[in-house]
């Protein structure tokens, strides 16, 4: 059974715990998806939860449970924004871990997200998480315009799991700290957790092949990294 990034269950469109981006055959003609009766948008429904948010900060799982059952797809979403645009400090810091346990609960199968109770509890601003919005809502906007249903066979059980692994990656990616290693596999993760909830295969390789080349980036940084210390280490110690 797929995992669920995607939904074909009734929704209200009055509730952001139900609602789902779903495909569209049409664009407005001010370059943004429309939003049908019966769904709203990825940009929506993150716009949804936030401003609806109580109090001056919000957990984690406040976010999660805000999602309901269609939480995979849009909380790779949420979490990888803030590596994706000029956040506000404080935020960025927090959201690789989230996506790391993702990534390993979609290789395994797993149709719903789970936190433990300590990553759960942490919190952050809600005026920050808007602010957040704020600036990513028109590029999300700009790249669903652009998403309908293309390729399906992409789009299965497999594909779902290999989209685990990627969030895994990039989460691993985003933790290393060197400049320019959470950027580019970030905004790939929103790519390919768009395409994935629209079934826009072609959108899903474009965010593959940005990716992989992010992840390569980091690859080198690292291999770089060592042989520098390496380097010194025989240098000062003569090992």
């Amino acid at each position: 059974m797929p995992i669920c990034l995607r939904t074909e269950k009734p929704v209200n469109a009055d509730d952001p715990r139900t609602l789902h981006a779903a495909p569209r055959d049409d664009v407005r003609e001010n370059g943004t998806a429309p939003e049908a009766a019966g769904h709203k948008s990825v940009s929506a429904v993150l716009r949804a939860v936030i401003d609806r948010a109580q109090g001056e900060t919000i957990t984690i799982g406040e976010i999660i449970e805000a999602f309901g059952e269609r939480a995979f797809g849009f909380v790779l979403i949420l979490f990888s924004l803030p590596n994706c645009v000029p956040a506000p400090p404080g935020i960025a810091g927090i959201v690789g871990t989230p996506v790391l346990i993702f990534g390993i609960q979609m290789m395994l199968g797993h149709r719903h997200p789970w936190l433990p109770g300590f990553v759960k509890r942490r919190s952050v601003s809600v005026s920050k998480f808007k602010k957040l919005i704020d600036i990513a809502e028109p590029k999300l906007r700009r790249l669903e315009s652009y998403c309908k249903p293309r390729v399906p066979q992409l789009f299965s059980v497999v594909g779902d799991r290999m989209v685990g692994l990627f969030a895994f990656l990039v989460a691993l990616s985003v933790l290393i700290p060197f400049p320019g290693t959470n950027f580019p596999p970030s905004i790939a993760l929103v790519i390919v957790s768009i395409a994935v909830m629209e079934e826009d295969g072609y959108l899903l390789t474009l965010g593959y092949l940005i990716g992989l080349a992010g992840l390569a980036y980091t690859v080198t940084v690292l291999g770089a990294s060592y042989h520098l210390i390496r380097a010194g280490l025989a240098s000062w110690f003569g090992i």
